[in-house]
């Protein structure tokens, strides 16, 4: 349901053939169809009910017989000898274990078990995941210093991987989330703050305005200023390596939508991609908010060889 951003009822609207592709016009945008049976090798009969899913950074649409309905149930990790071509995780429903489908890799965008982190070696990993703990330690710290509140950091993780993949991990593409966007200067990557659901209305009222006017805006988009620039200084203290940020903007939508504008309409989707990503909560507050640093690869090049670790770095 992360992937999920609504359905329709097939029959009321025309497949189209557009060369190979089957595309469908659902309130005025072109979308890719795949008969998700087909995709799967299954035996099915004719597809009535559509559901949009955000697959590799674009919105998709499943074909199927019928929709059952929504289950809430735990996912569970698959270990990778047992992974399959679309699933990482599972459920259990009752005495079976039935396999979670990631929508990206079901309609080719990116491979589960794919190469793109194997120019890095286990230690390099270990030392993006460090750069990610210690700034977004420092962004945690100006953010607190701003609001005078506790800010916890959750997690800090780097995830190699290619750009559609990418993509499919930042977050539930699904939901109305706040993105504040600050490049890099010198093609040298960007940093993403996103408030998803209402976590960015909850960081505008703690200061005293709202996500429904200018102000708000402007607020939010300072706050991602101030942690950008915090985050960014403590990796220039760790490997003296120099990043400048421009100035960001901040955009209001799906979070899935936000996602596929903010990527470079040069990249493609098996780029490699690597994201260093970090979980934060005010204390007291619902204001729950993912922080990203997104280097470009002949930076995260140069940042792995400033921390000494450098020497079978992919290309």
């Amino acid at each position: 349901m992360d992937s999920v951003e609504q359905t329709f009822d097939l029959r009321a609207h025309r497949v189209h053939q557009v060369g190979r592709t089957n595309v469908v016009v659902f309130r005025g945008k072109t979308i890719d169809v795949y008969d998700l049976a087909a995709e799967l090798g299954l035996a099915s009969g004719e597809p009535h009910a559509a559901v949009i899913v955000w697959a590799g950074g674009r919105r998709r649409v499943f074909a199927v017989e019928g929709l059952v309905g929504q289950m809430l149930l735990e996912r569970h990790p698959l270990p990778p000898l047992v992974r399959g071509r679309y699933a990482t995780s599972a459920v259990l429903l009752g005495e079976d274990v039935v396999p979670v489908l990631e929508p990206g890799a079901v309609v080719g965008a990116w491979e589960i078990g794919g190469s793109a982190s194997a120019g890095f070696s286990e230690l390099q990993e270990s030392a993006l995941i460090e750069v990610a703990n210690i700034g977004s330690g420092h962004a945690a710290t100006a953010l607190s210093t701003l609001l005078g509140r506790p800010v916890e950091v959750h997690y800090a993780e780097a995830l190699v991987s290619t750009l559609a993949e990418a993509a499919d991990r930042i977050g539930s593409a699904a939901s109305q989330s706040a993105l504040v966007d600050t490049p890099i200067a010198d093609d040298g990557g960007k940093v993403l703050l996103i408030f998803p659901d209402g976590a960015g209305e909850d960081l505008c009222r703690l200061l005293g305005t709202t996500l429904d006017d200018e102000m708000g805006l402007s607020a939010l988009r300072e706050v991602g200023n101030i942690l950008a620039s915090s985050y960014l200084n403590a990796v220039v203290e760790m490997t003296g390596f120099d990043l400048e940020q421009d100035p960001p903007t901040i955009e209001v939508d799906v979070l899935g939508s936000l996602i596929e504008q903010s990527i470079d309409a040069s990249s493609r989707p098996d780029d490699p991609a690597v994201l260093m990503r970090s979980c934060m909560t005010v204390e007291s507050s619902d204001a729950r908010f993912v922080f990203l640093f997104v280097p470009q690869l002949g930076s995260v090049d140069r940042l792995l060889e400033a921390l000494g670790v450098g020497d079978s770095v992919a290309a």
